[in-house]
């Protein structure tokens, strides 16, 4: 298990450009994860997407998140390795840029701590540089 929380990321867009960007269908695109698909449980939106381990081979997650524009997003890990791993995604108003951290804990069972804190700040960076050129092009 790994606590984890990373400050000091902004993007180059204000808050409500965030928002639109995370509403948005075609937009918000990251080619990270493979094979997305949405749904709904309750009143949780879900995403199911799998991404490329080190031999090529792809793995399955499901993440239910709970959104409360315009403070952040909570993902609760539901299904795959990283299963009851829960992170906060937090917004903060700058002016015409927006700051981003994330706290959260991350559960691997039989990766190693050292191990699993790499990976995730391997995500974390992918998804972030993604979101990024989304903006970008909005």
């Amino acid at each position: 298990m790994v606590f984890l929380k990373d400050e000091g990321s902004e993007f180059d867009a204000p808050l409500d450009k965030v928002w639109k960007l995370n509403q948005s269908e075609g937009q918000h695109s990251h080619p990270s994860l493979k094979n997305q698909t949405q749904g709904m449980e309750g009143e949780h939106p879900t995403l199911t997407y799998e991404t490329m381990m080190p031999d090529g081979s792809l793995v399955k997650h499901k993440v239910r998140m709970s959104v409360f524009p315009p403070v952040g997003v909570v993902f609760e890990t539901v299904e795959g390795p990283l299963k009851g791993s829960t992170s906060f995604q937090i917004y903060t108003p700058k002016g015409a840029k927006t700051g981003v951290t994330i706290v959260g804990e991350w559960k691997g069972s039989g990766i190693p701590d050292a191990q699993l804190q790499g990976a995730v700040m391997q995500f974390l960076e992918t998804v972030y540089s993604e979101d990024r050129a989304n903006l970008a092009k909005m």
